[in-house]
């Protein structure tokens, strides 16, 4: 494919991720209702006012009174918690879960941002493997047709011959292999974004390579000890067994509750007589109640005692599950990284090991024409050239996935980070890679 047909770059492969991806959907669908937990909680601490109301009417033809009563009543009620430590517990978890569900999504977000990339450089890598095999086929091609030539009319050997048809096999053996695992990495990347993958922008190593490396490597550490989104997680898990405590130890408490209430009762007699006078079938009354009850546990046979010592438990297991998460937030950004700074210098070396294969081909070439080199050291340099640019290939590969593995770990992984990637690849560095 022609280098100007290249036009989506990786941001712009992210964002259609994020509205392709049916992960992503769902886990902002979890997340918005994983947020309500908060407003349930809080509700527990609200006041609950109902209204309540009813009518009815009662027939009795052959009773000497209250023959035919007709009766309204409505009453309104209000229950306010005053003191309810579970109630209270019960809001701090659900803030708890809503603030984790935050940071759930913000997990999914960046592992989509994360998968896009690596299956983007995944198939910006393939496609140099591929590149590589078919011109190293076509390379051995054109020194298998020399030797069978040479070998014709006495100028070779079969040796030179079999040598160069086993690494003309080979080379066939690796395009097949390559096509296939291009492919596979062409797939991966449509079913991620929905986008094809013939799309993707080459990166510009070299523009890419230019960006500093950080030399702290013990503020990294603590950054990713804090901002590490796996160790936010953990927080907020403690956060929620936090709040299980208080609901465990809140249950030995007693509970105040401010209750009120506003009604009106009315009968009216139909027919009435004066035995309904006497015995007041009409009237009408208004009650209004105000009071506090105090519900105080006594004995609940053991079981609060269980819960209190489990809940107890379990937020010791969070802290120690806080702790894990930071050692190894610690851990994986040392190691990506080292991965990015002794990348950058393996990269650069490659880069020289590679003009140095070159130039060892240019010589055994000419080693051949003068009669100081035989075809087959021809070809092992060709091989080693080739081989080296392979190397190089996996290098760029390991060394852009090793800086968005850092951003990872640093929970600073987002849209805007993948700026540091945006170096598109001209054409002209396009022509020369391929002519080589």
């Amino acid at each position: 494919m022609p280098a100007c047909s290249y036009s989506l770059t990786l941001q712009e492969a992210v964002l259609s991720a994020s509205l392709y991806d049916s992960e992503i959907s769902a886990a902002r669908n979890a997340q918005k209702a994983e947020r309500q937990k908060r407003w349930q909680g809080l509700a527990g601490l609200l006041p609950v006012i109902s209204l309540n109301g009813s009518h009815s009417k009662q027939d009795q033809p052959k009773a000497t009174y209250a023959a035919g009563v007709t009766r309204h009543s409505f009453s309104v009620n209000l229950s306010q918690p005053l003191f309810d430590m579970s109630k209270f517990a019960t809001w701090k978890r659900g803030d708890a879960i809503a603030n984790y569900a935050d940071v759930t999504l913000m997990q999914a977000e960046q592992q989509l941002i994360a998968n896009v990339a690596e299956a983007y450089f995944r198939v910006i890598f393939q496609r140099e493997i591929l590149l590589s095999a078919i011109n190293a086929k076509e390379a051995f091609a054109k020194q298998l047709s020399q030797t069978q030539v040479a070998l014709k009319v006495g100028e070779g050997t079969r040796l030179e011959r079999d040598e160069a048809q086993a690494n003309y096999d080979k080379a066939v053996a690796d395009e097949i292999a390559a096509r296939n695992d291009l492919e596979d990495a062409n797939m991966v990347f449509n079913r991620i974004t929905g986008r094809n993958a013939d799309e993707i922008q080459p990166i510009d190593m070299a523009c890419v390579t230019r960006s500093p490396v950080p030399q702290d490597h013990k503020a990294l550490l603590a950054k990713a000890a804090q901002n590490n989104l796996k160790v936010r997680a953990a927080l907020f898990q403690l956060d929620q067994a936090k709040a299980d405590v208080m609901g465990a130890h809140g249950a030995h408490l007693p509970v105040v509750t401010l209750q009120a209430a506003y009604g009106t009762n009315w009968s009216r007699a139909e027919n009435a007589n004066r035995y309904d006078d006497i015995f007041g079938t009409t009237s009408k009354t208004r009650n209004s109640n105000v009071g506090i009850n105090v519900s105080v546990p006594l004995f609940a046979g053991g079981s609060q005692i269980s819960q209190s010592i489990e809940a107890v438990r379990r937020r010791e297991q969070g802290k120690d599950l806080l702790e894990d998460a930071r050692r190894k937030a610690r851990q994986e950004s040392q190691s990506a990284w080292l991965k990015l700074k002794n990348g950058k210098s393996q990269y650069l070396a490659e880069k020289k090991a590679l003009a140095s294969a070159k130039d060892k081909v240019n010589s055994t070439v000419y080693g051949r024409k003068v009669g100081l080199r035989t075809i087959i050291d021809v070809l092992n340099a060709e091989q080693g050239y080739y081989k080296t640019l392979q190397e190089l290939a996996k290098i760029q590969y390991d060394y852009l996935n090793a800086g968005l593995k850092l951003s990872m770990e640093l929970g600073e992984l987002d849209y805007s980070t993948l700026n540091q990637f945006q170096c598109p690849a001209n054409s002209s560095q396009q022509s020369t890679k391929q002519g080589r």
